[in-house]
């Protein structure tokens, strides 16, 4: 069995290892944009429909039962209005696909 004070020893040891390992590496002062790639290959940003018509694929799905009716609270905060925005325009797809025109009249109105 280890002793107390051998665990002990071995812990500052390996905490001091880490500490100096955490010093030696730096944030580069300069990085170089044109080494950069400026072209990204091979990626594909599908669609909303084409993701709404993948999903169809898999099986119907009851649209409705998803749509969220709650207004949500409200921030000041710019990257927090941001992500409600984002949230509020998702909803707003999922409106669509459940044909529900009261829902999508008043998520329009929450967009504006």
């Amino acid at each position: 069995m280890i002793s107390f004070t051998r665990c002990f020893k071995l812990s500052v040891c390996v905490l001091c290892g880490l500490a100096l390992c955490a010093g030696a590496a730096q944030a580069p002062q300069h990085i170089d944009i044109k080494k950069l790639s400026t072209t990204v290959e091979d990626v594909v940003v599908p669609l909303p429909n084409e993701i709404f018509g993948a999903l169809n694929k898999l099986g119907g799905v009851n649209w409705k039962q998803h749509v969220r009716s709650d207004k949500g609270p409200n921030f000041t905060e710019r990257p927090r209005i941001a992500l409600l925005l984002g949230t509020v325009i998702a909803d707003g797809f999922i409106a669509v696909q459940a044909e529900d025109a009261p829902t999508v009249k008043d998520i329009g109105q929450r967009v504006l």
